[in-house]
Parts: C-alpha cells; structure tokens; sequence
C-alpha cells in the first residue's frame, strides 16, 4: 500500500508526544496477569479491577468491530507540595480525552477521504478496562519497566496513555520504526528507592506493585482517613519515589491545563491545608485531580 492511501497521524498537532498503532488481538497473557494480580491480594480494596476482564484481555468487546488501537503519549511535569506531578493542573483524564476526541475528528475526516463505508471510535484514558500500558508498549511508545511504568525512551516516563479504539484496519496506519531499547534491564533503583518495599519483583524480571504498601495507593485509591498505614513520606497525593531515581526519568514540558496549579501547590503550607474549607477547595481544584481523593482525605493524609 503506497504511503498517501495510509493514515499518518502527526502527535504535535495534537499536542502529544508521541503515537503508535497495534493491531487488537486477544491475549491471554492479559487474563493471567490479572488473575494472578488480584489473586495475590495486591489490589488492596480496588474491587473494579475485578470487573470486566473480559474487556481488558479483548478490547474490540468496548467498540464493536475494532481492530486497531491508537496510543498516545501526554507529557506532564514534576511533583510540588506532595503532590504528583499529574495532578498539578486540570484532571488528565478529560484534558486527554479532550484532545483525543479531535484526533477522532481527523480520523474520521481520513475513514471519508478513504472512501470506507464505516467509522466508529471510542476515546480512553485510564478510566475504563483498557490495559493501556500492555497496548501502549506492543504499539511500540515503549517498554514496560521492573517499576511497572511505561518508560519510552525518547520521552521518559511523565507520561499519561490515552487510546483510541477503531474500526479501521490496523493496515492503513503509517509504519513506525522499532524500538531500539526494550527493557530497563537489571537496575533495580526502583525496588530500592520505595519508602514502603510496595514494588515486589517477579520471576520474569517484571514487578508487581503491592497496594497494600503503596503510598500512592493510600493517598489517594483508598477510601479510608484512619490514619496512615504506611509512612506517607511527605506525600499528600500520589507519589513519585520509585519514578524520580529511574535512569529513564526525563523532563518533558508539561501541557500547560496539566500544571496550572503548580504555583499554588507549591507554595501552600499543611497548615493552609488543614484550614482550607471545601469552597476555597473547590475554587482552586474543582477540576482538578484532587477532587478523585476529595479535602477531608488530603487532610487526613497530612
């Protein structure tokens, strides 16, 4: 097929980093790594994990007749005031899915141009049971590290994955070069550097992470406010530990809706927190990720 009857997606028109395709395939890896997951209690309290994994080991159930998955990359900055560095500005999850509803625009725009009959589509970031970071490194933006993230080479790992599933041959999707690096290797920084010993390394060299140990996992997936049962280690939201010591760490600049509180975080003492009242709460993070978490847990995860 000649290069102008493919679709090329350019990702800075869009404002992402980087795009990749894979075809939709089932996996059955998927499904064991799930059930082994949930199995070993790792989950902590996350019971939607347990629901539809059908859908994760089969994404074309999500969008009937789909073939191909469309990944994207999403850059955001680093942590201020206990807060991880993705929710410094306006939710991730609809500033993404923003920007992905109009490469769908364009993708539609091109299932016309092709003369194709049909075209649906449907836009994910990380709110749906999508495996985005399994589809995300066979699409070919990285490689999934011992530390459980995406790490691309080129870009690092403050990066967010939004998905695009389609009906469109995965044939009319422009070729990409192969990756040059596909494993972090023997490091181990990762293991190390967590605070808690949340990251627990597998036979196959990959880790799974603990939540019942996972900081991130208590400040902000955890429904309780009874105290800390791990040491929070100044985080009040989120945590970057094992992310800030990887050797892939880069600094990418941040979409701007993805830090507009930064400033604010930055300089706001646990004092103003612990006196912060819901309206001012919601005037500065009202759209923020923060509110997944809400004010009287932050409080309690001073």
């Amino acid at each position: 097929m000649s290069d102008n009857k493919k679709i090329a997606i350019d990702p800075s028109a869009f404002g992402f980093l980087d795009v990749a395709y894979t075809k939709i395939v089932t996996n059955s890896d998927i499904r064991k790594s799930f059930d082994e997951y949930i199995g070993s209690g790792f989950c902590a309290d996350m019971d939607y994990l347990k629901r539809n994994v059908d859908k994760r080991t089969d994404p074309s159930l999500l969008v009937e007749g789909a073939s191909t998955i469309v990944c994207f990359l999403a850059p955001y900055g680093k942590a201020n005031g206990g807060v991880a560095g993705f929710a410094q500005g306006e939710d991730y999850h609809s500033a993404v899915k923003r920007k992905l509803f109009e490469v769908i625009s364009f993708l539609k725009q091109e299932s016309s141009r092709m003369g194709l009959s049909s075209f649906s589509a449907r836009a994910f970031v990380d709110s749906a049971p999508v495996a985005e970071r399994f589809w995300a490194a066979r699409s070919g933006l990285g490689f999934i590290g011992r530390n459980g993230f995406l790490i691309s080479p080129q870009f690092g790992l403050r990066t967010i994955i939004g998905e695009i599933i389609c009906n469109l041959p995965f044939e009319l999707f422009a070729d990409r070069r192969p990756l040059a690096v596909t494993s972090c290797g023997d490091c181990g920084r990762c293991a190390e550097a967590c605070p808690s010993k949340a990251l627990q390394w597998q036979k196959d060299g990959f880790s799974l992470v603990d939540a019942r140990k996972c900081i991130s996992y208590h400040t902000i997936e955890s429904h309780s406010t009874a105290g800390h049962p791990v040491d929070f280690n100044g985080w009040i939201f989120g945590c970057e530990e094992c992310l800030d010591v990887c050797p892939w760490n880069k600094e990418v600049p941040s979409w701007e809706e993805l830090k507009k509180n930064s400033g604010y975080l930055l300089n706001l003492s646990r004092r103003e927190w612990a006196d912060m009242g819901s309206d001012e709460f919601n005037v500065h993070f009202g759209d923020s990720g923060l509110k997944r978490a809400g004010l009287d847990k932050i409080k309690s995860n001073l």
